[in-house]
Order: structure tokens, then C-alpha cells, then sequence
């Protein structure tokens, strides 16, 4: 996938993704602004081919502001000019255990308590009301949410060779 995007007939710049993600691209316009009306135009590439890590990179197209024209155009696939900033969620500083030992054995943790939350759930639906059971099934999915969020997806970027090891754990 490549585009092709300027701004008011400038030097184009080209952004592509050769791999598994998304393409995309952002006019962001802001009335906060004391000339009533500005805004910046960027390019995005989210790379997943390397799962369960992503590379985010993104092209700086520049500034807008009233009567600017920006023209997006969709090319075949070729080269591209370099993104102003690349990020990779396998160098972030938030990312788990430096020892994988450590690693896996949280993800045994992690499965115990999955396997006992589920197990509250199922119990629950017999015996109370929908509306009750409802929100005990709320209350564990964000449990589960900020388990996979602080937890698993930290891990799993740092040691991304245990993936297959949490999707059999259902994990993932």
C-alpha cells in the first residue's frame, strides 16, 4: 500500500506499508487556535507483521489553516520517502521481564486467575438477576482488560517468542 499526499501543490511525499497493518491518513483541524482554524496533516503506518509487536511510523506532512488544499492520491506499490518518526513497541521501556523464565511463569499465574474469574462468572449467571450478572461480568472483563493491559501485552512485546505458549493458554 503507498500514498501519495501534499499540501496546496508542495513536494508530495509518498508513504507506504509493505506488510501486514494499516495505512492511513490524518487531517486533524483545531478551533482553538486564535487564527480560528488550524491543523496538521499526517501519514500513518501500523506494521503487525511481527505479532505481537507493531511498528508505528509516521510522516509529518505540515501545518493547515483556511483555503489549504490537501490532495491524497493512491499509488501502486514502490518506494517511499523516510517517516519523520518511527516507534516499535519492542524497544518500550513499559515492556516485562527481562528473564523469560519470569515471563512464563506470569503467564501461568495469569491463566490461573483467568480460569477462576471465568469460573465466578459461570456460577453467578445461575443464581443472579441478568441485571446483577451483568455487572459482575463487567467487573471481571475490565479485570481481564487491565490484566492483558498491564500485564500480558507488556510481556508478550518483550518475549515474543511465548505467544504461541499464551494463545494455547487463551491468553491472546
Amino acid at each position: 500500500m503507498r500514498l501519495q499526499v501534499s499540501i496546496n501543490d508542495g513536494v508530495p511525499v509518498r508513504a507506504s506499508l509493505e506488510a501486514q497493518g494499516w495505512l492511513s491518513v490524518h487531517l486533524n483541524l483545531s478551533s482553538d487556535d486564535a487564527d480560528g482554524g488550524s491543523g496538521r496533516f499526517s501519514a500513518d503506518a501500523i506494521d503487525r507483521s511481527a505479532e505481537p509487536n507493531t511498528t508505528h511510523s509516521t510522516w509529518d506532512l505540515g501545518t493547515l489553516s483556511v483555503g489549504d488544499t490537501a490532495q491524497i492520491r493512491i499509488l501502486s506499490d514502490g518506494e517511499a520517502d523516510p517517516p519523520t518518526k518511527v516507534t516499535r513497541t519492542s524497544e518500550s521501556p513499559n515492556n516485562l521481564f527481562a528473564d523469560a523464565e519470569q515471563a512464563r511463569l506470569l503467564l501461568a499465574a495469569i491463566s490461573k486467575c483467568f480460569s477462576e474469574l471465568m469460573g465466578i462468572v459461570d456460577r453467578v449467571q445461575a443464581v443472579e438477576s441478568k441485571e446483577e450478572f451483568e455487572k459482575i461480568a463487567k467487573a471481571v472483563a475490565a479485570v481481564v482488560y487491565e490484566l492483558d493491559r498491564r500485564l500480558i501485552s507488556p510481556t508478550l512485546r518483550r518475549h515474543p517468542e511465548l505467544l504461541d505458549e499464551a494463545k494455547q493458554k487463551k491468553l491472546v
